[in-house]
């Protein structure tokens, strides 16, 4: 809480629909202070680009008030809307096509997830946000209200990849006998294999016309035609790959955008966006850890392959501080894999396949371009995994 001005929209104007008279008793109960009153809200979009169909929105909320003993305060929240995915799919898919992504999508995977216990599990040094209220809605909705992590606004170092890799080893050590809600598919990765690749990313890129297209004719894009499409015939035999490995839970999208430095405490992580949590082979937290900043454009490609061996090795030491012992060696194929499978195929440039050509979108298919080279050039890795 801190003693700042607010102005804003009007006590009434919450996201979700809520009224101060709802969230009233869940901010008491947050700050333990039932003599807390409202005075003014303030509320604005989060600049942040939705991508899941489930996340129907995201807004920063101010509430300008009194506590019990008349000192003004001020709380900072996220409410973030849930919805179904039948709601933010788009209007041209066909009706069967919805129905069957909308049955699994598991759409309030993070709510049940942040209201389960996963904070009491976390260790110190990384944690979710504080669950502040759940509000429910009619027609498979809901507005989770969380802590504002206030994050710090500075670059992400190697430090932090560093320390994060140890703590999320430790976070999935310390999961390792919780249960975790199913997700219809079974798991992220199988689902994605089928879904994302069997259904659209491997049958486009096997297909000449998908080349004829303007940004699969850039020059680093057409460079990876013969890799890709070999690797296209083979993700069902590199998914195999993983099935001798380890399983133990995993956050399933831990990036650096989703790992939040707080302003009032930086050394320490606020992990956010649960909705991908699931069981996955040991050591996948790492896939988006190392891999997200390079794959939206936040960071050079060239950062990753210096950055494996050392963020293995800090999340091998995670687990083993929580008594699970999993070898290097493992960690590091299991990342491969599942990068092998995650980014090539759809990391070419298939879904702007046919927006109107402009300069900045054939310069984005070369920056996708040299992304995927990267992660290919690390297939051989796996070799000498293989060999020791």
């Amino acid at each position: 809480m801190t003693a700042l001005p607010v102005t804003g929209l009007p006590v009434t104007a919450l996201p979700g629909g809520a009224t101060v008279e709802e969230l009233l008793p869940a901010l008491r109960r947050w700050v333990g202070d039932p003599g807390l009153t409202v005075d003014r809200v303030s509320g604005a979009p989060i600049a942040h680009r939705i991508t899941a169909p489930s996340t129907r929105a995201l807004t920063r909320v101010a509430v300008a008030g009194c506590g019990g003993d008349g000192r003004p305060v001020v709380l900072r929240l996220v409410a973030k809307e849930l919805q179904a995915a039948r709601y933010g799919l788009p209007p041209e898919m066909p009706d069967h096509e919805r129905a069957r992504l909308d049955g699994i999508i598991p759409w309030r995977l993070e709510a049940d997830v942040l209201v389960d216990g996963v904070a009491a599990l976390s260790p110190p040094g990384l944690r979710p946000p504080a669950v502040v209220h759940v509000q429910e809605h009619p027609g498979d909705r809901l507005t989770l209200w969380l802590e504002d992590a206030d994050p710090l606004d500075a670059p992400w170092t190697e430090a932090d990849t560093l320390r994060a890799a140890e703590l999320l080893g430790r976070l999935a050590a310390r999961r390792r006998h919780h249960p975790v809600p199913p997700m219809p598919t079974g798991d992220f990765l199988t689902g994605y294999r089928d879904d994302q690749l069997g259904r659209w990313a491997v049958p486009w890129l096997l297909d000449d016309a998908t080349w004829a297209a303007p940004v699969m004719q850039v020059a680093e894009v057409v460079a990876l035609r013969e890799e890709v499409c070999a690797l296209a015939r083979r993700v069902t035999e590199v998914h195999a790959g993983l099935a001798p490995l380890p399983v133990l839970p995993a956050h399933g999208d831990a990036t650096p955008m989703n790992l939040l430095r707080p302003a009032a405490a930086p050394d320490t992580f606020v992990l956010v966006d649960w909705a991908m949590t699931g069981p996955a082979p040991a050591g996948f937290d790492l896939v988006p850890l190392l891999f997200g900043r390079a794959e939206c454009g936040a960071g050079a490609p060239g950062e990753v392959p210096g950055l494996l061996g050392p963020a293995v090795a800090a999340h091998a030491r995670g687990l083993a501080a929580e008594g699970v012992t999993v070898s290097p060696a493992e960690l590091e194929t299991a990342v491969l894999l599942a990068a092998l499978l995650r980014y090539p195929c759809t990391g070419m440039p298939l879904h702007v396949l046919y927006r109107p050509v402009t300069d900045e979108l054939l310069a984005y298919a070369a920056q996708r371009a040299r992304f995927v080279r990267m992660v290919l050039d690390l297939e051989p890795r796996l070799t000498a995994l293989s060999g020791r």
